[in-house]
């Protein structure tokens, strides 16, 4: 008897009927109604992040270390792995005073409050990529700035000078985007700046001799602070 083949291909298309939604279905992975992840449309945000900074001002405690900051932020390629960041931040920090010419019990004054200003250009390494996670992105950063703090009439007895200083600032954080335009920062850094200590500061209070030199360590000392902020940001640019 001769096959009908009219009959074979109706049936041979019935079964790839049923077949090809299951392999079109396995190669897609995910339902892209219901995918965890989404993808970043704007690549250009502005916000605003206010911070609490806590170090410990070094051995004597006279770096600016421990206050409340704010922060103008703008993000740039944000929609995609890499993108670059740039802010100007405000501070007022809390520090001590020391005077050389008094004994070591009653040198330390303080705490004084102490204006600082810092300037950083970022760069930010997206963990998901150009796509959030419920709407998660993970990122790391580094950040490379310098910083400016007024001078007080305070350390005129001691020619302590801050000065303008250099700062290396990694961070971990996520943005937690709201809608595609906006979003939540939160972020922790940790802020590395050297202090310089003068030659006063390195030899025995005139005033009582028989104690020991108001410091001992190297002239130079590299701190390490704490930095730990929460943002809001918005997209004020049209999609890449």
């Amino acid at each position: 008897m001769r096959p009908d083949l009219g009959a074979c291909s109706a049936a041979c298309l019935t079964i790839l009927r049923l077949l090809l939604p299951g392999v079109a279905a396995a190669q897609v992975g995910h339902d892209p109604a219901h995918s965890p992840y989404r993808t970043l449309r704007f690549g250009q945000f502005i916000g605003l992040n206010g911070g609490l900074l806590n170090g410990n001002g070094g051995e004597l405690g006279v770096a600016p270390h421990h206050g409340p900051s704010i922060g103008l932020r703008y993000d740039f390629l944000s929609a995609s792995t890499v993108n670059l960041s740039f802010e100007a931040s405000f501070a007022r920090l809390e520090r001590t005073r020391v005077d050389p010419t008094k004994p070591i019990a009653t040198a330390v004054t303080g705490p004084f409050k102490q204006k600082v200003g810092m300037a950083e250009a970022i760069i930010q390494f997206n963990l998901t990529g150009g796509k959030t996670w419920h709407r998660l992105a993970p990122y790391v950063s580094a950040a490379f700035g310098f910083m400016l703090a007024e001078q007080l009439k305070a350390d005129s007895s001691s020619d302590f000078k801050f000065h303008t200083r250099f700062a290396l600032i990694p961070a971990i954080g996520t943005r937690v985007f709201l809608s595609d335009r906006l979003f939540l920062r939160v972020e922790a850094r940790s802020a590395f700046w050297s202090v310089s200590y003068p030659a006063s500061f390195r030899t025995i209070p005139s005033s009582d001799p028989t104690k020991p030199p108001v410091l001992a360590s190297p002239a130079k000392e590299w701190l390490a602070n704490g930095w730990y902020t929460v943002g809001l940001s918005y997209a004020f640019s049209r999609p890449f």
